[in-house]
């Protein structure tokens, strides 16, 4: 079995290692996707995200980038435009036969491990621990997005029974406060290289300046209603980047 899948990772190396180019004589990267945005707290889901943007490096590890996200939906608000701008700091690209030769002797690792252990979902382990290891570069980045919620507040009205007996009228919801929006983001950039084109796979934390999702709450029993700020949000993002 070891040496089934060291020839297949043999094979996998010497043909990339035919399209060998050198990445770092790139300064520009342009990339797509779709991803993902939830609240911290989790309780109003996930919502998709369409972006693409266009890095510019001003040296081998510093430069900055650009582009636009557009989101259907957030917050249970329609309507989300954004322009991310993020300076970067990245670490030098590994030649991917490198990366594959580095892959291959951890898989192998766990393969020992579970020769004498016989641990459970190794081969789905081995996959994962081989893909994770062809990373060729991580970028870090912090930046702000501005943007614009055109969206209307998405508040119902609901009823319910009282202790007293009494029917009572209730608003839930989201409230959007101002459509003028700025967060400051953070994340790290995972990508996987294939000639010129890239696999990136992105997570980021948001921070919502302006405040601009609002947990809303109020009865005809309550004096003051619960209107708390949404500040905290976590996104996910996949991508094809390309380098020119």
């Amino acid at each position: 079995m070891k040496r089934i899948v060291v020839i297949i990772f043999i094979l996998i190396a010497t043909a990339a290692n035919a399209q060998r180019i050198n990445p770092e004589s790139y300064t520009h990267e342009i990339s797509a996707g779709v991803g993902f945005n939830t609240s911290f707290s989790g309780t109003y889901g996930a919502y998709p995200a369409y972006w693409m943007n266009c890095s510019h490096y001003l040296g081998r590890h510093t430069g900055f980038r650009a582009g636009a996200q557009f989101m259907p939906e957030n917050m249970d608000v329609d309507g989300f435009v954004g322009f991310p701008v993020a300076l970067s700091l990245r670490t030098g690209m590994r030649q991917i036969n490198d990366a594959y030769a580095y892959g291959g002797l951890l898989a192998l690792d766990m393969l020992d491990t579970f020769i004498w252990d016989r641990s459970d979902n190794i081969f789905a382990d081995m996959l994962a621990v081989f893909l994770l290891s062809l990373v060729n570069r991580a970028e870090f980045h912090v930046g702000l997005t501005p943007g614009y919620i055109y969206g209307e507040t998405n508040l119902h009205q609901s009823t319910y029974w009282g202790a007293d007996g009494e029917r009572y009228n209730e608003i839930t919801g989201i409230r959007k406060s101002g459509s003028v929006y700025c967060s400051a983001d953070a994340g790290i950039n995972l990508s996987w290289r294939i000639w010129r084109f890239t696999l990136n796979m992105t997570p980021e934390v948001h921070y919502n300046i302006t405040g601009n999702y609002h947990v809303y709450s109020a009865n005809e029993q309550t004096v003051h209603p619960q209107d708390s700020p949404l500040r905290w949000f976590f996104g996910m993002n996949f991508g094809l980047g390309y380098l020119f």
